[in-house]
């Protein structure tokens, strides 16, 4: 998807912050570019520890992604994370076009 289908889906579903999967809380919805060179696991580490970055220059496809348990990251250092696809999956969400 384009950075602004993408942006327009994380505003869609950003109200599942929060919520709970299994034992698992949702912390974040990010857009994450697909052909960037860092990892998802990367990024979120960058956006939670206030690191100065660039994730969308020059990146054309984009995919979202759910970071789970900020508890384990902040303890760990830790990224869970799943596609948002698999949690509407999850969390039983039709998605409407």
């Amino acid at each position: 998807m384009t950075e602004i289908e993408a942006s327009e889906k994380l505003k869609k579903y950003n109200y599942l912050v929060g919520k709970t999967i299994a034992q698992d809380t949702i912390a974040a919805i990010m857009p994450v570019p697909i052909d960037s060179k860092m990892t998802v696991e990367q990024m979120f580490t960058m956006i939670f520890n206030n690191t100065p970055h660039k994730l969308f220059s020059d990146c054309s496809n984009f995919r979202i992604v759910v970071m789970l348990n900020y508890q384990e990251f902040h303890d760990k250092g830790v990224v869970l994370w799943k596609d948002l696809d698999d949690v509407l999956a999850l969390l039983e969400i039709e998605e409407d076009n």
